[in-house]
C-alpha cells in the first residue's frame, strides 16, 4: 500500500523553487527595453500589433492587458515582471513534473 503523504505531490516545495526563482528574476529584473526582441515584444504588446514570426499572439494579449491592470512603473517594466512571473511559474511546475519523473527512481 502507497502512503498517502508519500503520493501527494509536494506543492509546498514547487510553490517554494516558484517563489525563489521569481525572488532572483525581481532582484534582476530590468527596469526598461533590454536588447534583442524584448523591445519588439514590448511594443507589440502596447500597440497589439504582430511580432516578427513566429508570432506570440498570446503572450501580445496577455501582456496587454496585464500592463493595462497592473499600473505600477513603466510599460516595459510591467511587461517584463509579467515574463518574470511566468518563468518563475515554469520552474515551480518543472519542479513537480521532475519529481513526478524521477520519484519512481528513488523508490528503485
Amino acid at each position: 500500500m502507497i502512503d498517502s503523504e508519500s503520493a501527494r505531490p509536494p506543492y509546498r516545495a514547487a510553490l517554494a523553487v516558484a517563489a525563489l526563482v521569481l525572488l532572483g528574476y525581481l532582484l534582476t529584473l530590468a527596469p526598461t527595453v533590454t536588447f534583442w526582441d524584448a523591445g519588439e515584444l514590448i511594443a507589440v504588446a502596447k500597440t497589439l500589433g504582430i511580432p516578427h514570426p513566429p508570432g506570440t499572439p498570446l503572450f501580445v494579449l496577455v501582456a496587454h492587458v496585464w500592463a493595462a491592470a497592473v499600473p505600477i512603473g513603466e510599460y516595459a517594466f510591467r511587461t517584463n515582471l509579467l515574463s518574470a512571473l511566468f518563468s518563475a511559474a515554469g520552474a515551480g511546475f518543472f519542479f513537480l513534473v521532475a519529481h513526478e519523473s524521477l520519484r519512481g527512481l528513488a523508490v528503485g
